[in-house]
């Protein structure tokens, strides 16, 4: 293992974008492109553990992956990451004794992944260190359900109001990086815990950003000076 890095971020959150145009580029299918990003979110994640980071959230799909694209590629989507969890994603959160949270409408849209999120939470340790998975996950969908959660007329307390959002206990983002070189965000991304992130857009298409780049990310941020409006 290397040496955590100083001033890592201590919440990590990836939108793992780039994985149809980097199969397409090599003459394969989506699935194939899939495949090759789920394991790098197993390669990256144990780097960004090694370097400090406590908790890494990464996207696998909307609701809109998950209803809109061909059959065939949403089939995909779900096997690779089922598969994933099963084997690697389980044993990756065994060795740091991670805890282990699945977000969003995947039971509705892609119960498929049942037996590999059981697996992942059988494995899973207490902490402090924290593998979050997003599937079937809409910001916007999120913060809708958290008002009409609180509901009533009079002022809402943003304490109370984060935790009645599906991602309740989860610290703030401190960086999101999303991959493939398009800055921009997906489905509301995390709305409410990425208020104060740094956003890194790469251009590397998500199975070709390994460790290394993760570093240079994670040291170009610990090179930030955070005011926070101070």
């Amino acid at each position: 293992m290397s040496d955590p890095l100083p001033g890592a971020p201590h919440h990590l959150a990836i939108v793992p974008d780039g994985n149809r145009r980097w199969a397409r580029a090599r003459g394969q299918g989506p699935g194939e492109g899939h495949a090759a990003g789920i394991a790098n979110v197993g390669a990256v994640a144990q780097a960004a553990f090694e370097a400090g980071v406590q908790v890494f959230t990464f996207w696998w799909g909307s609701p809109a992956n998950l209803t809109r694209r061909a059959p065939s590629e949403i089939a995909a989507i779900a096997d690779v990451l089922n598969r994933w969890l099963l084997g690697p994603g389980a044993a990756l959160v065994a060795r740091w004794g991670c805890r282990f949270d699945a977000i969003g409408r995947w039971p509705e849209l892609c119960p498929q992944i049942t037996p590999g999120v059981r697996a992942a939470r059988e494995a899973a340790g207490s902490g402090p260190r924290r593998l979050v998975l997003l599937m079937g996950y809409d910001g916007r969908e999120e913060l809708l359900d958290g008002a009409e959660r609180l509901g009533g007329a009079g002022p809402i307390d943003p304490a109370d109001f984060g935790r009645a959002l599906w991602t309740g206990d989860l610290p703030p983002v401190d960086l999101l990086v999303r991959t493939g070189g398009e800055p921009h965000l997906s489905a509301g991304f995390l709305l409410w815990r990425i208020a104060e992130a740094q956003l890194a857009f790469p251009e590397d298409l998500w199975p070709a950003f390994g460790p290394e780049r993760l570093q240079e990310e994670l040291q170009r941020f610990a090179g930030i000076e955070r005011r926070h409006g101070a």
